[in-house]
């Protein structure tokens, strides 16, 4: 959320880019907090903080903190108080009995 606080602030030649940046990162942002659509917000997420290294102005170590936060939200996915666990239902996992201890 900070970096797209951040983007929002910034003024300069290429304003209406950043404008763009920092509404899609509150957004995504947001959607990870509600956990809607999860995996997908988290993969994009990870892009973006991929492509944000490259950027000066940007705490490198923060970055690559959320990088790696995102990574681990997608492949994790969404919790059981989220909305994705409201709209699709909660995933059960089975591990079955193994048949040779009987």
């Amino acid at each position: 959320m900070y970096g797209g606080v951040n983007y929002l602030s910034e003024s300069g030649d290429s304003a209406f880019l950043s404008w763009i940046l920092g509404f899609l990162i509150i957004a995504a942002a947001v959607f990870l907090l509600i956990g809607f659509l999860t995996p997908l917000i988290a993969l994009i997420a990870l892009a973006g903080g991929i492509l944000s290294l490259a950027d000066e102005r940007q705490l490198v170590v923060v970055e690559i903190y959320a990088v790696i936060l995102a990574a681990a939200i997608a492949l994790l996915g969404p919790g059981a108080f989220s909305l994705d666990a409201r709209l699709f239902g909660r995933r059960e996992i089975v591990i079955p009995k193994d048949q040779k201890q009987g």
